[in-house]
């Protein structure tokens, strides 16, 4: 039996991380951790409504802003706990995204997986292109599958996935694009010193290229990683 691993996947906001991470559960069986979906699942969940810690994190996330690390850090963590009780290969979307959650997650996932079973993709690409691929782009109501424009799908209203009615989210407005923008460039990106440290390797990919080129960049970087035909 191959030994699971953890992919990590970063990149500006739009760069694709979410495409990746399907890709590879669609091709190599990875199952997909997102930290923006375990959050939005928590905080739109309409029997959590009135819980103070609950409505406080939504406020930070509908401002453009990080949610709390070390609430991000508790969900993250029981999901990878839940997971690798199941012995499932993980890829995540973004995350950790701040030194305290690095720093509170990586060696848990260590000590579940092993160092090197983890590998740490950077999905390259520019402030601009960031900023026209999510102002652009629409998520479905019902699943929150995000639709990525393209001329093929412009016109699209409906998810190709659970057929829920595509909407543009209240985060993807220039304006809220330059503090997510901020917010990546002050607190996310410093976590890469962390992880040269540490001995990680962190392999840039280009990210304005197509989906599908940027996944063999990925897939070939990973120990096992052919996709079967």
């Amino acid at each position: 039996m191959k030994k699971p691993k953890i992919v990590i996947l970063y990149g500006l906001p739009g760069a694709g991380k979410d495409t990746q991470a399907e890709i590879l559960e669609e091709n190599l069986y990875f199952n997909q951790i997102s930290s923006s979906h375990l959050i939005e699942k928590k905080i739109f969940n309409s029997d959590l409504q009135n819980d103070p810690i609950i409505k406080q994190q939504r406020e930070v996330y509908e401002s453009g802003k990080l949610c709390e690390p070390e609430w991000v850090t508790k969900i993250i963590n029981e999901k990878v706990a839940e997971l690798h009780e199941e012995n499932r290969s993980l890829v995540f979307s973004g995350s950790p995204r701040t030194m305290y959650e690095v720093e509170n997650e990586i060696p848990y996932w260590e000590g579940l997986y092993g160092q090197d079973n983890i590998f740490i993709f950077l999905i390259k690409i520019k402030e601009e292109t960031s900023i026209f691929r999510n102002t652009h782009r629409r998520i479905c109501s019902v699943c929150r599958h995000p639709i990525v424009y393209s001329e093929e799908n412009k016109n699209l209203k409906f998810c190709p996935l659970c057929g829920g009615e595509l909407k543009k989210r209240g985060l993807d407005t220039e304006e809220l694009m330059k503090v997510r923008i901020k917010e990546y460039q002050e607190r996310t990106k410093p976590i890469f010193s962390y992880f040269q440290e540490k001995g990680y390797k962190v392999i840039e990919v280009d990210g304005e290229i197509s989906p599908n080129e940027v996944a063999k960049q990925i897939i070939k970087n990973i120990p096992n990683g052919e996709v079967e035909e």
